[in-house]
């Protein structure tokens, strides 16, 4: 199939910082260097082809082609004109909303190697990105129309590539969600993805959705200010122990989502993707303060970051709280079933239990997760959570973060000596099923964790349980080691 190059149906990028700009359609957030702008793929010409692609073989006489699709969307290099473009030996992160991303080379953007155009697609087999739920999505468009494991480690290197259980597969590539693009991406924090940050706003957009079974509201600024709101100072207590205090404005949480049951879980939803979960009854709890949903600090509407609404604890007395269950640029509240307790219990030199608000309190902070791509029967998914052998340093020695911090990493707490000598690991599994993995593979390995979301949304209970342990299509096991995946994890023991 010849590709076709489609027009454009509008111009629309807006530069961060700058004033609101109406953006039309799907929108990925470009970055190089200092400069950081939002585009719209529908402001540019796309093309349109079909590709296969290649997963892992794992058997003689496999050779684990996927079905063909037809894709359209646009160019990347295109899109990396408006920042200037890449240089030779500059890499770019195609990165997810969730986090996950691969890098593609310069040659792979610019050289017209095997791998063809890489795309951002928004249609796939004539589904558009209103209905397709992976657009945007990262594919390459190679002239034969098939995108094989050799085409992938001819263009990118081994180092580059893609891997699922030590075997090169090309579907690791098919980055979907795809959010930004970052030239010599460092892993950092990502840029906001809204709209332009800006200190003014209209007060009669719709900024918060309350969704509570089939009853949905929605609320401006102003329509906030005309409920029951109060006044009062709060102090957030961040990562490493400060204090920050403020007096804020706003309306308590439990005036928003109305009269719902003590055990149910309320989610908040950040425009940035993140979200958190409380349970029903810590916000309803008004013993020490008052949890509300803030849109003045000091007296000041909030700018996008931190705000335009954030949750935070206030009262009369000045309540503390840990930062993390702060969520900010909140958009949107959604009422769910019964809020389940649930715990992970650590034990080796000594004995850990966290308990759910700690897991999820420390998952709600980037810089405590990583995400990892994982292939199966479905698919490949990402999958979010705590590296294992950040964990495991909370008991592999009494050098310990007190229960008061959380979750809290110190490079060293863990115990680097313990782990090369080596010991065994083993994960439980609520049903006593286990695995077991030594010290000296996962020792400072990202790629081991404890995943607590798929594909950005936290698990299913009733598939995995509310824990899981993975690890990601890349780790290459040595000679004869096998190793699963445990889901409805609740125990983790170190054999010292």
């Amino acid at each position: 199939m010849k590709r076709r190059i489609i027009a454009c149906v509008a111009a629309g990028a807006i530069a961060l910082g700058g004033s609101f700009l109406a953006v039309a359609g799907p929108t990925v957030i470009v970055q190089k260097g200092e400069q950081v702008i939002k585009m719209s793929l529908d402001s540019y010409p796309q093309m349109s082809g079909i590709v296969a692609y290649q997963g892992p073989v794992l058997g003689e006489g496999q050779e684990a082609w996927k079905d063909s699709h037809a894709y359209t969307g646009v160019r990347i290099n295109e899109m990396l004109a408006e920042v200037g473009g890449m240089n030779e030996g500059d890499r770019l992160a195609v990165v997810a909303i969730d986090g996950y991303y691969k890098e593609l080379p310069y040659e792979v953007i610019y050289k017209g190697v095997v791998s063809g155009d890489p795309i951002l697609a928004v249609d796939m087999d004539g589904t558009g990105a209103g209905e397709w739920e992976d657009a945007p999505m990262l594919v390459f468009l190679p002239d034969d129309e098939r995108f094989g494991n050799a085409d992938m480690l001819q263009a990118f290197g081994e180092d580059l590539a893609h891997y699922y259980a030590g075997s090169p597969s090309t579907t690791g590539f098919l980055v979907k969600n795809v959010g930004y693009l970052i030239v010599n991406y460092d892993g950092g924090i990502l840029p906001a993805r809204t709209t332009a940050k800006v200190d003014t706003f209209s007060s009669t957009e719709e900024i918060l959705t309350v969704v509570n079974g089939e009853d949905v509201s929605t609320y401006s600024i102003a329509e906030l200010e005309a409920l029951y709101t109060i006044t009062a100072p709060g102090t957030f207590v961040d990562s490493i122990g400060g204090d920050h205090t403020a007096t804020y404005t706003g309306v308590p949480i439990c005036s928003l989502v109305g009269d719902i049951a003590p055990d149910a879980t309320i989610r908040v939803i950040a425009s940035d993707g993140y979200s958190m979960n409380y349970a029903a009854d810590l916000l309803a709890d008004r013993s020490t303060g008052t949890w509300i949903l803030a849109f003045k600090e000091n007296g000041v509407y909030m700018p996008y970051d931190p705000g335009y609404l954030r949750v935070v604890k206030v009262g009369e007395d000045n309540p503390r709280f840990d930062g993390s269950l702060s969520a900010r640029m909140v958009e949107e509240i959604n009422i769910l079933g019964a809020y389940e307790e649930y715990s992970l219990l650590l034990q080796g030199a000594i004995t850990r239990t966290f308990s759910r608000a700690e897991l999820e309190a420390g998952i709600g902070c980037p810089c405590h997760t990583s995400t990892v791509a994982v292939t199966g029967e479905g698919g490949t998914h990402t999958y979010t959570g705590l590296p294992l052998w950040r964990l495991i340093a909370y008991v592999d020695d009494e050098n310990s973060p007190s229960p008061e911090q959380g979750i809290y990493y110190d490079d060293t707490d863990f115990n680097d000596d313990l782990a090369e000598y080596g010991y065994t690991i083993t994960l439980v599994a609520g049903d006593g099923y286990s695995q077991s993995v030594n010290s000296t593979l996962v020792a400072h390995d990202d790629r081991f964790i404890v995943a607590f979301k798929q594909d950005g949304v936290f698990l299913d209970p009733r598939e995995d349980g509310h824990m899981r342990f993975i690890f990601d299509d890349s780790v290459l096991f040595p000679k004869g080691t096998q190793l699963k995946s445990v889901k409805w994890l609740v125990e983790i023991r170190l054999d010292l």
